[in-house]
């Protein structure tokens, strides 16, 4: 994974493999950076590349070499001008910077500095600017695989202290954890949005099968999704005593306890169907319960993983403080519950 940040810098001094000009659709030399970079790269030699390409849409870029600029290439990225927000200028900066990041990795660039694209005599409003900007690095960053240094230049103490602000803000607060209170879950060449949890008071704790939460299902009443594993558990081998013992508990743990000591149990028959039973309870607590059903369909389309290294079936078999479960090659369980409240979760969107 590259990296994003920002400095107080004269773009034209980075030694970065590309360079970002703010260009205006003809590519034409203009005022500020733009003028900027055509006098360092060379006013003749630019001028000539630029119109040999002639003509650049907004949104989008085209690259030039950098001449005589430590760069390799020039990136010419032409954004939007500000026009009150209501002409899909957001839209065409995301793009503006996408288009850029693409081109310059197409031309087999790992590092690449950029101005503040359209906040200058373009108008668009530098918070809103910033946010864009580092929303589609960021995002090309995790969509693309992509290791590529991004760099944003900037001269002003306002500027650099806003980039900073919003960059810490948009950043992970730790090791794998995004803001918005997802982790990063890497599966081979591949990361997506993932949630961790275990303990019944945490954020997610209501997924846990521990989790205090009445609902039905085939007329019975069941006070926690365990309970209703559990008895499912023993009816299954026809153990009807026990099954009784665990409807009369109100202790997750007592109802898991009696579950173990099921008559009759054959593992590798509990083994073929619990996931799908564990399913059928599942949907009856979270369609049953809307606070559930809200916090479930919130995840998206996050993969969802119970973290304890006390359980190497219904969970990933690691605890929530280890990185490793960043990594789900890594992982020692099945996570047998994550992905039942998964397949939940799309029963649930379906609807």
């Amino acid at each position: 994974m590259g990296s994003i940040s920002v400095v107080r810098s004269d773009i034209t001094l980075l030694e970065t493999d590309a360079i970002v000009n703010a260009a205006n659709n003809h590519l034409s030399a203009g005022g500020g950076v733009c003028g900027a970079i055509f006098s360092a790269a060379g006013y003749s030699e630019l001028k000539a590349a630029c119109e040999e390409i002639g003509f650049c849409n907004t949104g989008a870029a085209v690259v030039t070499p950098a001449f005589s600029m430590k760069a390799e290439y020039i990136v010419h990225a032409v954004g939007p001008i500000w026009r009150g927000g209501d002409q899909d200028e957001e839209k065409l900066l995301y793009s503006t910077y996408y288009s850029s990041l693409t081109a310059a990795s197409e031309k087999g660039c790992r590092s690449i500095a950029f101005p503040l694209v359209s906040a200058g005599i373009y108008g668009y409003p530098s918070e809103d600017a910033w946010r864009t900007a580092l929303t589609a690095c960021r995002d090309f960053l995790s969509n693309e695989n992509s290791s590529m240094d991004i760099v944003f230049a900037v001269l002003s103490d306002e500027q650099f202290d806003m980039g900073n602000r919003i960059l810490d803000e948009m950043a992970p607060a730790k090791s794998g954890e995004t803001t918005d209170g997802f982790s990063r879950l890497r599966m081979g060449s591949v990361e997506r949005d993932a949630v961790f949890f275990y303990r019944v008071d945490d954020p997610y704790g209501g997924f846990s099968n521990w989790a205090p939460s009445e609902f039905v299902v085939d007329g019975i009443k069941f006070n926690t999704a365990e309970q209703y594993i559990m008895y499912c558990k023993c009816m299954t081998f026809g153990d009807t005593a026990t099954a009784e013992k665990i409807l009369a508990s109100d202790s997750p743990k007592v109802q898991k306890a009696l579950g173990r000591e099921a008559a009759g149990y054959v593992d590798k028959v509990w083994a073929g169907i619990r996931q799908t039973v564990a399913i059928k309870g599942l949907y009856a607590k979270f369609s049953q319960n809307s606070e559930l059903k809200k916090l479930l369909l919130g995840t998206g389309d996050a993969w969802l993983a119970e973290c304890t290294s006390n359980d190497c079936i219904w969970a990933c078999g690691l605890d929530t403080d280890d990185d490793d479960r960043l990594l789900a090659d890594r992982w020692k369980g099945q996570n047998i519950l994550g992905f039942a409240l998964m397949t939940v979760r799309e029963m649930l969107r379906a609807e």
